[in-house]
């Protein structure tokens, strides 16, 4: 078995610059992968630092570009985004400010176009069983239920 490579604080320094350089990164995805090259949690933690003074790391800055694209390609809803950049460690400040750059319009578009493919993807099934898959699928993308509601209402009034 191959020994594990341990790289020193420099040599992590300059792999990290490198990293944060393809896409944003979070603090904890930085420091998750220089463990995994050998720097233990300290000497990560201290590159981490120097990359968030040198603007290679930006908490509000990478939540801010992960909500707009989960929202815009992968059309998760607000509390999908939330609970994902909870998980990636970054902080209910920076949360809130991303999710408020999300267009409210766009995004009960956005909902209500989901709403309409699902319930046009439901032939054949009855008005309830239509009425419960479209609120579980809007659900399960992360979608407010206060909107979810008053998007099927609509929607079941046509």
């Amino acid at each position: 078995m191959a020994k594990k490579q341990a790289y020193t604080i420099k040599q992590g320094l300059d792999l990290a610059r490198g990293y944060c350089s393809v896409q944003e990164r979070s603090q904890a995805e930085v420091c998750s992968k220089l463990i995994s090259w050998g720097l233990d949690l300290e000497q990560a933690e201290d590159v981490v630092s120097s990359l968030i003074l040198e603007g290679f790391i930006n908490e509000s800055r990478f939540a801010s570009i992960y909500a707009r694209s989960k929202f815009n390609q992968n059309h998760w809803g607000k509390i999908k985004i939330k609970y994902s950049l909870r998980q990636k460690g970054i902080s209910d400040i920076c949360i809130r400010e991303a999710l408020e750059e999300i267009n409210q319009e766009k995004y009960y578009s956005l909902c209500e176009k989901l709403a309409q493919k699902k319930w046009g993807d439901l032939k054949g099934e009855g008005y309830v069983s239509k009425k419960q898959k479209t609120i579980s699928f809007l659900n399960s993308k992360g979608f407010e239920y206060e909107i979810i509601n008053n998007i099927i209402e609509n929607l079941t009034t046509k």
